[in-house]
């Protein structure tokens, strides 16, 4: 049940971060500035929050509500509000280390390519990583196996 939930979100949100860099950055194959001019270090923190924020609850959702009618659980959904904020604080923690790096680093921009293949990285990287946390806490709150 994790497996294919933690392919699901990592593909998901590789797809969702592809989008949204074609948007915000366009298609114009330049160098991105990592400070003022395309503020690329900051957007780390955009990306993560939406993406910490769907990689964990929404599967979570989709769990819990196929246990709940498989019986499997008796409780309310307490707890997964707790799991979430837990995802969207290592999530913002890491876009701050990512954006101190870029920030602080040697250099101040990077290849538009480059940029895109960081940006799809880290959204595949968060999804399955913030799936995995959520529902890994949520199964053993209700100490359900994770082949169920």
């Amino acid at each position: 049940m994790i497996r294919r939930e933690q392919r699901v979100s990592a593909l998901i949100n590789i797809a969702l971060s592809a989008v949204f860099f074609l948007v915000v950055f366009g298609t114009d194959r330049r160098a991105l500035q990592f400070g003022s001019t395309d503020n690329f270090a900051l957007d780390f923190f955009v990306q993560a929050s939406a993406i910490a924020l769907m990689s964990a609850l929404v599967p979570s959702l989709l769990v819990w509500t196929k246990l709940k009618k498989s019986g499997v659980l008796l409780t309310t959904a307490a707890g997964i509000g707790r799991n979430v904020a837990l995802v969207l604080v290592i999530g913002i923690a890491s876009a701050a280390m990512l954006a101190a790096g870029c920030l602080l680093g040697p250099w101040n921009g990077l290849e538009w390519f480059v940029a895109l293949a960081i940006k799809l990285a880290y959204g595949g990287i968060l999804g399955f990583v913030g799936t995995t946390i959520a529902l890994r806490r949520l199964l053993s709150r209700y100490r359900v196996e994770e082949r169920v």
